[in-house]
């Protein structure tokens, strides 16, 4: 009976997903349907609205006719220029719309029809301009002849003046001649009064004016007649273009109607389609419904179970949080105390073998540090949140020295190890740490795998250009090999070739290794046989680079100097305190060691202290919960900066630490200098807020004239401080500017301004500041830079102040 029931669900269900899938193929026939009529009705929509939009345009080109034709009759009522223009843009606005218009079309005749239209528009525009200059000329003819005339006149009587000068002139015989003359004409003179020049001259303007009058006439007929011609010209076109365009105008309409009618069919055709479309979906909803009840029940089930493998997942990651955080937390304790010291004995050791020693402990223990901070983080590998760094560095050094640290592990098993490092750059650009942690990893199995023989690191070139470089970096070995079933797996995290060999590792070494090359964006190969040996290959790409950045590196290691501060340190482990003392003496600063939190409030209450340095974790008060009691008071130290000092990598735990009051989070194991950065930031930050006056508390001013003696004379001496004063008091305020525009280079440039005048005057102090703010323009946030600015604007009065003295 059972069996039964279960065939008879079996075949519903069979049925159920048949029928499920007869109606996905056929609801997606019908849609496919429906959306190529929907397509075609759009796109006859958006032809009906190319047409409208082409109405739109004819209605601009008219618009514009009218406009030429208002334009050029202001112009021959007013020959003002603007006119001109007005009509010069309304023919150039229709031509570009006639374009437009036609490169709408198709049609040949729709295409002549606007080639009709441009031209007419274009030749009765030459008819209007030229009826513009015939008016022009019909005044300018009229007067033309007569201006000629006027301006004869000055000419005809000044050549009457002349002959009265010459007859005033005329010798006393000529006198006697005209007297008998003068008698002999007495009688006519008697009857007839000889007219006078200016009469004579105005009887011949009149004939001129009188000339002239019907000359311009003439040719006013003249020019009447042939303004007469064009206007008549000018209709005729009129005419023709309002024609085209009312050509246009009706195809455009007809072609509307049809597209309209094509519409409406398409639209009831559609209708249709979506009518069956939604039947069928309709029925495929109810089928999928009924295909849902059926396993509902079953998926209730499955729910339940995956609540209580989520909850199990859920404590599962809880767990290992809270265990490496533990882990971490007891890890970098010790680790704290090799790095510190370590670097505190490189700076005491002369060089040789001890020496040499010691960097290698250095190198391992940073190293040991990256992986463990890698190892830990589980959910930054998973997320890719890796990123690489980007510093030149020196491939064979790293190479060499990666391989010594196995020297010690190979000779006790008898190893002979082999470099061979043919042809490889000096320098690449790339992220050291992580190439080494690769190599590190691959040396480390090769070793361990091979019980006799040798393990060889080489590297070649296996491409080069210009600026790139692929290297193939090789770990061969003469070991048990890996068989080929098992060489896909060791990549995979917690996963080793053989059982036995889970006891001897983690089984992450590969897996972080691989996820390295794939960040590289490189290649991984594998060459092994089992008892031949393995060979492990690894293709990177790597820029090239001429040398190192070494000036920058030994000046960031003296860049930092403190003196005549006090420091609370809290710390519960006794090595942690050595090693902050160790530190704090060569900078002469004053410590004061307290073992947990109670001691630190009780230091903190009844001393001041310009920064604190509390351990999160400690026995009694934790760090958290004493920074907060004295962020609560009004103490001596209520606004003293504090840094938190932690062995966790916990994100939650850091930003805790800076909710509770805290001014910085440093991570154990911590660098010396960026140790001493933070302190000198933020007791800076200190000196500025406690300020009242807007410049900084006065510094010792130090600095040296004697050099500038030694190159001039008194009045030299002068000239140069004064240079110095103005150079720099321009220059800071500069700097200023650069940090409220947030310009970094500007920074730089500024400081390097500054330098050789400092340095003329022996300004040790502000050369150093300067220098250091060369250094980390490029590093340090805009609030850290605008720091150093007053720093350095601190020592400049001080030294300003001195030279007034």
């Amino acid at each position: 009976m059972t069996r039964f029931k279960l065939n008879n669900r079996l075949t519903l269900a069979w049925i159920v997903n048949l029928a499920l899938i007869v109606l996905t193929v056929v609801i997606s026939v019908a849609g496919y349907k429906a959306y190529q009529r929907l397509n075609n009705m759009v796109s006859e929509l958006q032809q009906n609205a190319e047409q409208n939009y082409n109405l739109l345009i004819l209605k601009d080109v008219s618009f514009y006719v009218n406009e030429m034709e208002t334009q050029i009759d202001a112009y021959r009522n007013n020959s003002k220029p603007d006119y001109i223009r007005n009509f010069n843009a309304s023919l150039d606005n229709s031509q570009y719309l006639i374009d437009s218009l036609k490169a709408n079309y198709t049609k040949d005749e729709m295409i002549a029809l606007c080639d009709s239209l441009s031209f007419l528009i274009k030749e009765r525009a030459k008819v209007q301009t030229k009826l513009t200059a015939i008016n022009s000329d019909l005044l300018e003819n009229t007067l033309e002849d007569l201006t000629q005339k006027i301006e004869a006149l000055p000419k005809a009587i000044s050549e009457a003046d002349t002959v009265k000068e010459a007859t005033r002139k005329i010798g006393f015989g000529t006198k006697v001649a005209n007297l008998f003359r003068k008698k002999e004409n007495k009688i006519k003179a008697d009857t007839t009064v000889a007219p006078t020049q200016s009469e004579i001259l105005q009887t011949e303007i009149m004939s001129e004016l009188a000339k002239a009058k019907e000359e311009s006439k003439e040719k006013g007929s003249e020019l009447r007649y042939q303004l007469s011609t064009l206007e008549k010209e000018s209709q005729v076109f009129q005419s023709k273009i309002i024609d085209v365009i009312n050509a246009l105008e009706s195809h455009e309409l007809e072609e509307g109607r049809d597209h309209v009618k094509d519409i409406q069919g398409l639209a009831n055709d559609t209708n249709r389609e979506v009518v069956i479309f939604s039947a069928l979906s309709s029925a495929l909803l109810l089928i999928t419904l009924i295909s849902q009840l059926n396993y509902v029940g079953r998926n209730r089930k499955y729910q339940a179970v995956l609540r209580e493998a989520k909850k199990n997942a859920e404590e599962l990651a809880d767990a290992k949080e809270k265990f490496l955080a533990n882990m971490s937390h007891e890890i970098r304790t010790p680790m704290n105390a090799i790095s510190g010291f370590t670097n505190q004995l490189l700076k005491t050791t002369a060089p040789g073998e001890q020496k040499d020693q010691l960097e290698i402990i250095k190198s391992s223990s940073d190293h040991l540090l990256h992986l463990l901070n890698d190892i830990l983080d589980f959910s930054k590998l998973h997320a890719n949140k890796v990123k690489l760094n980007k510093e030149a560095f020196d491939l064979k050094l790293l190479l060499n020295d990666t391989m010594r640290i196995f020297e010690e592990m190979a000779d006790e098993k008898g190893l002979k190890l082999k470099t061979s490092f043919d042809g490889i750059p000096n320098y690449v650009i790339g992220d050291e740490h992580r190439l080494r942690q690769i190599i590190l990893n691959l040396l480390h199995n090769a070793i361990k795998f091979t019980p006799k023989g040798y393990v060889e690191l080489s590297a070649s070139v296996e491409s080069k250009s210009a600026e790139k470089v692929s290297l193939r970096i090789v770990v061969k070995d003469s070991g048990v090999g890996i068989p080929k079933n098992k060489q896909a797996k060791i990549f995979e995290e917690f996963e080793q070739a053989t059982v036995a060999d889970e006891a001897k590792g983690t089984g992450l070494g590969l897996a972080i290794s691989a996820m390295l090359v794939k960040l590289h964006e490189g290649e991984f190969l594998i060459e092994s046989e089992p008892d031949q040996g393995t060979e492990m290959i690894l293709i990177l790409p790597f820029t090239l680079s001429q040398s190192l950045k070494e000036e920058v590196k030994s000046k960031d290691e003296n860049l930092i100097h403190l003196s005549g501060i006090t420091v609370l340190v809290a710390d519960d482990e006794p090595f942690n305190l050595k090693l902050l003392e160790t530190i704090f003496k060569t900078h002469d600063i004053k410590m004061v060691q307290t073992h947990n939190g109670t001691e630190a409030l009780a230091a903190l209450e009844t001393q001041v202290f310009d920064i604190a340095i509390l351990d999160v974790k400690m026995p009694g008060l934790s760090g958290l919960e004493v920074v907060r009691k004295v962020r609560a008071g009004k103490g001596k130290n209520s606004q003293t900066p504090m840094i938190a000092l932690t062995a966790t990598v916990s994100e939650q735990e850091m930003k805790e630490s800076l909710a509770s009051g805290f001014n910085r989070v440093l991570r154990k194991p911590f660098d010396e200098n960026a140790l001493l950065e933070m302190i000198r930031v933020e007791t800076m930050k200190t000196k500025m807020k406690s300020s009242s006056a807007p410049k900084m508390v006065k510094a010792v001013a130090k600095f040296d004239l004697s050099g500038l003696r030694e190159m001039g004379d008194d009045d030299f001496v002068k000239e140069m401080v004064s240079i110095f004063k103005s150079s720099s008091a321009r220059s800071i305020e500069n700097l200023k500017k650069a940090i409220q525009l947030k310009i970094r280079e500007s920074l730089k440039n500024e400081a390097h301004k500054m330098l050789p005048p400092a340095r003329h005057l022996s300004a040790t102090d502000l050369v150093k500041a300067l220098e250091t703010l060369q250094a980390k323009a490029d590093k340090e946030t805009f609030d850290e830079l605008s720091i150093r600015i007053a720093e350095i604007e601190t020592i400049y009065n001080g030294i300003k102040e001195a030279l007034k003295d």
